[in-house]
């Protein structure tokens, strides 16, 4: 059996200082292996903190770019911004600016391409509608505007989706689809905010759709106010004005004219509410109404069976072979009694509303023969349109 191996103390300590060395030198490697991951570590944070800090800048310049109506310098900046950070949102921005510079091709592949990864998104969908309606694509406009007011928005959805379907209205009122652009109006009227502003909006395009009952209701409802503004006074006045509804427009108008806002109009507007505040103030002094006493409603119809007749027999002298239409009321009105008093008409409400009935007849039938009627005549033919209209307030 072998003895076992005794170290000296010489060998003992040359052991511990040969293990000491080890573990400094083990421990050394490991210090400097942190402090190079530690450095690297920092240097990284360093890069990638300066590369955000360089897709902020450049992204900033280019969103100033889009807002100051740049969009060629816009481009630029967001592609270099996408460079150092590659962003969903600045590709929309990107898309954007392509667009406001009329490289349509290109915005379109780009808003194809994000629609494709998100075709809910609010924000692209409109962008793609606005493409859609500079390549004329009615189809794919309405299809893109309605997936935007259905699809989901950052921030305000509620107001984004208003605007959006503000503007959809806005392109179908361009396109004369009249009846779509109101249908989507008084969907945007009922759901909008109680802001004047707003409602003054909607109100505008009612008219502009050819619904101007629409918009007069909007427009009663602001003149309702304590404090209503003067727009809503002037739409009420001019709607009522081009619905017929003299009395209401005269109101309306007048409470306009006496405004001190009225002096801050332009003298193409100031001309324009002069117009049809004078009109609907001769309209009601011409009218026949039925509140009037029966003495002076007695007095209007004869008054307007004198100009009716007077129009009839300058029309019929002024053709050289006239319309049966015009020698039907010719032959009409000689069923007339000539002398009338204001007495006779008083007793006989059923010929003073034949009269009056003849007389609206005789202006709607001489005026595609004869040409558009003046003076009196033009008021007469005014009423003529609808009589009923007139009085409403």
């Amino acid at each position: 059996m072998q003895a076992s191996t005794i170290l000296t103390p010489e060998e003992r300590l040359a052991r511990r200082n040969l293990i000491l060395r080890d573990a400094v030198s083990l421990l050394t490697l490991f210090l400097i292996t942190a402090v190079i991951f530690v450095l690297t570590l920092l240097l990284f944070r360093s890069f990638t903190n300066h590369q955000q800090e360089l897709g902020v800048r450049w992204k900033t310049r280019g969103e100033a770019a889009l807002r100051a109506g740049q969009p060629a310098v816009a481009i630029d900046d967001l592609r270099s911004a996408l460079a150092y950070v590659p962003s969903r949102d600045t590709e929309i921005e990107l898309a954007t600016a392509l667009s406001d510079a009329g490289k349509i091709q290109e915005a379109s592949v780009y808003f194809t391409t994000l629609w494709e990864s998100a075709p809910g998104d609010g924000t692209i969908n409109l962008q793609l509608a606005r493409l859609a309606v500079q390549e004329g694509n009615e189809d794919q406009a309405v299809l893109h505007y309605q997936a935007a007011l259905d699809g989901t928005w950052q921030g305000n959805g509620y107001d984004r989706r208003r605007e959006v379907r503000l503007e959809m209205t806005r392109y179908l009122i361009s396109r004369g689809e009249y009846s779509r652009a109101r249908n989507q109006l008084l969907i945007a009227a009922g759901n909008a905010p109680d802001d004047p502003a707003v409602k003054l909006d909607i109100a505008g395009l009612l008219e502009q759709a050819h619904a101007p009952q629409d918009a007069l209701g909007i427009y009663h409802s602001l003149v309702a106010r304590r404090d209503p503004p003067i727009a809503a006074l002037e739409g009420a006045g001019r709607t009522a004005f081009a619905l017929g509804m003299y009395r209401l427009a005269a109101d309306s108008l007048s409470h306009v004219m006496a405004s001190a806002a009225a002096t801050h109009f332009s003298d193409e507007k100031k001309t324009a509410d002069r117009y049809m505040l004078d009109t609907s103030l001769h309209v009601a002094d011409l009218d026949p109404a039925f509140d009037l006493a029966p003495r002076v409603r007695a007095e209007r119809v004869l008054s307007i069976r004198k100009i009716a007749r007077k129009r009839l027999s300058t029309c019929a002298a002024s053709v050289s072979s006239a319309p049966a239409r015009l020698a039907a009321l010719v032959s009409q009105w000689g069923q007339v009694p000539s002398s009338l008093t204001m007495s006779q008409l008083e007793q006989q409400p059923d010929l003073e509303q034949s009269i009056l009935q003849l007389a609206y007849n005789t202006e709607i039938t001489t005026a595609p023969v004869c040409g558009e009627p003046t003076g009196d005549d033009a008021l007469l033919l005014r009423i003529a349109h609808n009589p009923q209209a007139v009085e409403q307030q």
